[in-house]
């Protein structure tokens, strides 16, 4: 966590925004390979951590903090999640970033989803992990009311925070990697949240789940992970979400749940890279739109 460098962002709105940035950003102001990350429901930058430490160095990560969340400000209203597209558009604008690569982690990928549709030419790759989106056709995830996260929040910790993992983490984790468990629990407790915030999201949750998406609209290349054994968000969903998106590749990760990217942060890195190092550089990218040949 100490490599990473926190700066906050004032919008146009009041509201501030906070993010941390790869040390290659700050050092290096490599434009061309940014990924801008998203989080997850009732979550923070945590989310990317490990991810960071993988990929950081050669995609330079901005990780934000969706409002709310972390280290940004409070919201006293509710809003929608088209409203934290614009928040995270804006922190890119400062930045500087005209296009990046987008990557979102379950509600992230709500969000990464409605940034593609309204702005597909700041796209340059879409990476959606262990997602789903809105419509029939998808499996919903199990119900959660807003009593029901009260009545979470109000557990004392530790076990509150280890029955969250065990929910979200592969049932075999603690038998086959204790520590790793236990890290999981360490970062999610040192990361704490605002339960009226959480009661925000989730309406700006359920409100994104009312109306469908033109998904097969989008076509800028997609990669969707998600966890073989995935509890939260069924991996069928993954699956529809590749047939949707057109230009899109679909992996599994084995023996991890809906925390996967924390379970098996090497091997989610390396399918990453993998699926960025096929993408074509931002100028060859220029050169196709116009019709140039390379």
């Amino acid at each position: 966590m100490g490599r990473l460098q926190g700066q906050n962002f004032v919008l146009r709105s009041g509201a501030t925004i906070h993010a941390k940035l790869s040390p290659a950003f700050i050092e290096n102001r490599n434009l061309e390979n940014i990924i801008l990350c998203l989080s997850g429901f009732g979550c923070s930058h945590y989310n990317f951590i490990e991810l960071e430490k993988d990929l950081g160095d050669s995609y330079p990560m901005v990780l934000i903090d969706n409002r709310g969340m972390g280290e940004s400000s409070s919201v006293e209203l509710d809003y929608s999640l088209e409203e934290v597209v614009d928040d995270a558009l804006e922190v890119m604008e400062v930045l500087n970033c005209e296009s990046f690569h987008l990557m979102g982690i379950s509600m992230g990928g709500f969000i990464s989803q409605l940034m593609t549709l309204k702005n597909p030419e700041k796209i340059n790759s879409l990476i959606l992990m262990c997602t789903t989106s809105a419509g029939q056709e998808f499996v919903p995830m199990p119900v959660m009311t807003e009593e029901m996260l009260q009545g979470f929040y109000a557990l004392e910790e530790p076990r509150r925070t280890e029955m969250a993992v065990e929910a979200t983490a592969h049932p075999n984790i603690k038998e086959r990697a204790y520590g790793r468990f236990q890290g999981i629990v360490k970062l999610r407790r040192s990361h704490p949240v605002r339960v009226d915030q959480v009661l925000k999201q989730k309406r700006a949750v359920d409100l994104f789940l009312e109306n469908p998406l033109p998904l097969e609209t989008i076509n800028v290349p997609t990669l969707i992970v998600t966890g073989d054994a995935d509890r939260f968000v069924s991996p069928k969903n993954g699956e529809i979400l590749h047939k949707k998106i057109s230009n899109s590749l679909f992996k599994t990760i084995p023996e991890t749940d809906h925390l996967f990217f924390l379970e098996k942060p090497r091997l989610v890195g390396e399918v990453v890279k993998n699926f960025l190092t096929t993408l074509p550089l931002a100028a060859e990218k220029e050169k196709l739109s116009q019709g140039v040949n390379l």
